[in-house]
């Protein structure tokens, strides 16, 4: 009499096959439906930022948020009246006691080449003002401006990270309107500056 055949122990393969999709659809719903949203996790950036927000403060300033928008066309000066005239150029780059406290620093547009912007505003208006980078290839693009402030000294910071791969950028030109929050200014008269890496701009606008 032959002995008895041992059990077979393995799952036929469509069960497996089928086990997998399972697990698939499940972990991909849970992350999707638990995940967070916006930028994730980065402990390098993260920590970066919080050691630059540090020495923001130990040197007076401190940072604002701005939004901003990419109109499909630049807006007519009307948009921003009372709008001020009197524009100025500065040096470019940024100004030296910013230049080690910011972490990594923005990558500032090679040029500022336009500027329109209200020469006065009321308390708690959102300052809006509208301009012009000009970069010297098609490899950057805005991410965002960073802004920073040190009593009536208002700096502004394009930020133009390099595009990955080969992905370009529509023009060398780029139009930002910015949209400033201003309920912690008080009323006073407030300088700015546009910081570009070759020439920056300048002005005065006044909160009444």
């Amino acid at each position: 009499m032959p002995p008895p055949r041992a059990l077979n122990q393995t799952l036929p393969l469509r069960w497996v096959v089928a086990a997998i999709v399972v697990f698939i659809v499940a972990y991909t719903f849970l992350r999707l439906h638990f995940s967070k949203h916006g930028r994730p996790f980065e402990p390098y950036h993260d920590i970066g930022e919080r050691v630059a927000a540090r020495r923001l403060v130990e040197r007076g300033y401190e940072r604002v948020s701005v939004e901003i928008e990419r109109p499909a066309e630049i807006l007519p000066e009307s948009r921003f009246s009372p709008a001020t005239d009197d524009i100025g150029s500065a040096l470019g780059g940024l100004p030296p006691e910013l230049e080690g406290a910011l972490a990594p620093k923005p990558a500032l547009p090679d040029q500022i080449t336009g500027v329109s912007a209200p020469r006065e505003i009321a308390t708690g208006a959102t300052y809006a003002l509208q301009f012009i980078c000009a970069q010297p290839d098609y490899r950057t693009q805005v991410e965002s401006v960073i802004l920073v402030r040190k009593g009536t000294q208002v700096f502004l910071l394009p930020d133009f990270p390099r595009l990955s791969g080969q992905l370009l950028a529509r023009s060398k030109e780029t139009v930002i309107l910015a949209h400033i929050p201003t309920q912690d200014f008080s009323p006073g008269e407030y300088t700015v500056t546009l910081c570009g890496r070759q020439s920056s701009k300048t002005w005065q606008f006044t909160i009444r």
